[in-house]
């Protein structure tokens, strides 16, 4: 569960693109694969297949695209921020408008990374009904985990900055 945010102008277009590449490979494999009854069964040549086209799957993503999940490797959970408590309510038919987009630059850029973590309300539900009082948000921030929440803190901003560039809403799933 979580937050698939995109740039449409910019993913569409690599989307398209790397689908080609996808497309070719899987050609290429159907054309040069075994095609017994005993290989097809085994399923090792979709394991080979898979394994070539995951580089291909990520890079499609790669473009005009953020996730954030709702657990406690939100990035917005990090920065004291919620998709469905202060995002939600500015989005437009599912599009977050540019002036929301220099909003929230603006909040990423003014907070501080685990200084006051937030739960999506979605997962505190969630843990309540396993049993758990434990909250997510509240990890300790260690290096590597600091580098992890630091790079998504860069994607996520240059998206934000990218949309306020081109004078575009992002599409928002959350």
């Amino acid at each position: 569960m979580g937050a698939d945010i995109y740039l449409s102008s910019k993913f569409d277009k690599n989307f398209d693109e790397v689908q080609k590449e996808i497309d070719e490979v899987k050609r290429l494999f159907e054309s040069t694969s075994k095609q017994t009854l005993l290989d097809v069964a085994d399923g090792e040549d979709e394991d080979k297949l898979m394994e070539a086209l995951r580089p291909l799957f990520d890079k499609q993503y790669s473009i005009g695209y953020f996730r954030d999940s709702y657990n406690s490797s939100s990035l917005l959970g990090q920065l004291g921020l919620s998709w469905w408590q202060d995002i939600s309510p500015r989005l437009e038919d599912c599009y977050l408008p540019v002036e929301d987009c220099k909003w929230l630059l603006d909040e990423i850029n003014n907070n501080r990374l685990g200084e006051n973590p937030r739960e999506e309300p979605v997962m505190s539900k969630i843990l309540s009904l396993f049993g758990s009082n434990t909250s997510e948000s509240a990890v300790e921030l260690d290096a590597e985990r600091l580098e992890y929440f630091v790079k998504k803190k860069i994607a996520f901003s240059n998206l934000l900055k990218d949309a306020i560039e081109l004078n575009e809403p992002l599409y928002c799933s959350i």
